[in-house]
């Protein structure tokens, strides 16, 4: 899909060039130009961005793991 029409950059063109990490709609604009003329593909960068963060989103551990079963306490 076409995100840019002001350099014609879609989709793909635009994620090729941004590497790994979090970035920003201003990082974009440093990286490639797109959002950085008319700033009407700015809100599509920025749901390209949240998607992709959503993709790169890691499992988090809460606590720490068990190794054992649990014993249960004489009380």
């Amino acid at each position: 899909m076409v995100v840019c029409h002001c350099l014609a950059l879609n989709d793909r063109a635009i994620t090729e060039r941004l590497g790994d990490g979090p970035l920003t709609v201003d990082d974009v604009v440093d990286r490639c130009g797109a959002g950085g003329r008319c700033g009407g593909c700015r809100p599509t960068i920025e749901a390209l961005l949240a998607e992709r963060s959503l993709h790169a989103m890691t499992p988090v551990t809460l606590g720490r793991p068990v190794d054992e079963a649990p014993v249960a306490s004489a009380a």
